[in-house]
């Protein structure tokens, strides 16, 4: 908010910083990027994400990292992005034995 009254209503635009980096959010569940968080705050962080163009994948099938990226396939399309840093977050699944 500004006290300026240069915009309507004294309210400024959104401004979203572009990424310095391409950025791609993989899953390999088949549903929407994200259908598991909650109702009132799933909407605002895929938002989020979308507006900051990271590339959200859903169905992926991971081959394998080397030094040409990481391969993967998407449905029946094989795919292999350029990476410099892949980050892995597993364990999703409670094991309760």
């Amino acid at each position: 908010m500004t006290t300026a009254y240069a915009e309507r209503g004294g309210l400024k635009a959104p401004y979203i910083e572009p990424s310095t980096r391409k950025l791609w959010l993989l899953q390999r569940k088949t549903s929407k990027v994200g259908d598991g968080l909650g109702k009132t705050t799933g909407w605002i962080h895929r938002t989020s994400l979308k507006n900051r163009q990271v590339e959200m994948l859903a169905g992926v099938t991971y081959r394998r990292i080397d030094d040409e990226g990481l391969h993967m396939t998407e449905g029946a399309r094989e795919l292999t992005l350029d990476v410099d840093n892949v980050v892995i977050c597993a364990g999703q699944k409670s094991q309760r034995e």
